[in-house]
C-alpha cells in the first residue's frame, strides 16, 4: 500500500508539470488514511505526515504531538541511561582507586568501626564503675529494713539506675552502628572482588 501511495505521488508529479517542482505533502486524517496536498495542512500538524521530494523520495517526516513527546521521552530516557552509565564507570573507577586491594578495604572498615567501638568501651567502662557504686549503695543499705531508705540514699539508687539505663542503650544503639558498619563493608568487598576481577581479565598481557 505504502508503494502504491509512492508511486501514485511520483506520477502525479509527473503529470502536473507545476507539482514537479513544487513540495508534496502526505499527510494522515483522523482515520489514518494517507491524503496528498500541496502544503502543510491542519492535518499534518494534528496527525502526523511526510514531506516529499517531487520525485517521491522523503525529504522529512513530521510528527504528529503525541508522537513529538514520544520521541522527545525516547530521548531524554536514552540521555539519563548513557549519563548513568557514565556516572557508574566513574564511581567504579574511583572505587578502584581508592580500594586496590582488600586489605584497603580492611582498613577503612578498621577506620569506621573504630568510633563505635571506643563508645562501647567508654560505656562498658562506666557500667563497671556504677556497678561497684551501687555495690557501696546495697553495703550501706544493710542498715535500713524494709528499703526505708533516707531520701538521699534513695536518690543515689535511682541516679545510679537512671544512669546504667543509659549505657545499656548506648551499647545497643553502637552495636547497630557496628552491625550496619560490618555489612555495608562486606556488601563493598564483594563489589569490589568482582571489580578487581574484571580489571585483571581485561588488563593487557
Amino acid at each position: 500500500m505504502r508503494g502504491r501511495t509512492l508511486l501514485g505521488t511520483a506520477a502525479l508529479a509527473a503529470m502536473l508539470p507545476g507539482l514537479a517542482h513544487a513540495t508534496i505533502f502526505v499527510c494522515n486524517n483522523a482515520h489514518g488514511v494517507p491524503l496528498t496536498t500541496d502544503h502543510l495542512s491542519s492535518a499534518c500538524l494534528r496527525y502526523g505526515g511526510k514531506e516529499l521530494n517531487a520525485d517521491g523520495s522523503v525529504r522529512r517526516v513530521i510528527l504528529s504531538p503525541s508522537q513529538q513527546a514520544a520521541q522527545d521521552a525516547a530521548q531524554q530516557s536514552a540521555q539519563r541511561a548513557q549519563r548513568n552509565q557514565l556516572d557508574a564507570q566513574r564511581e567504579q573507577r574511583a572505587l578502584r582507586t581508592r580500594f586496590p586491594d582488600a586489605a584497603s578495604v580492611q582498613r577503612a572498615e578498621d577506620a569506621a568501626l573504630s568510633t563505635p567501638r571506643a563508645l562501647i568501651a567508654n560505656a562498658r567502662a562506666q557500667l563497671r564503675a556504677l556497678a561497684a557504686e551501687r555495690a557501696r549503695l546495697e553495703q550501706d543499705a544493710q542498715f535500713y529494713p524494709n528499703h526505708h531508705y533516707p531520701p538521699g540514699l534513695r536518690s543515689r539508687f535511682e541516679t545510679n539506675s537512671v544512669l546504667h539505663d543509659q549505657q545499656m542503650q548506648l551499647i545497643r544503639a553502637q552495636q547497630d552502628a557496628v552491625a550496619r558498619i560490618e555489612e555495608r563493608y562486606a556488601a563493598l568487598l564483594l563489589r569490589l572482588q568482582r571489580l578487581w576481577a574484571h580489571g585483571a581479565a581485561s588488563a593487557p598481557r
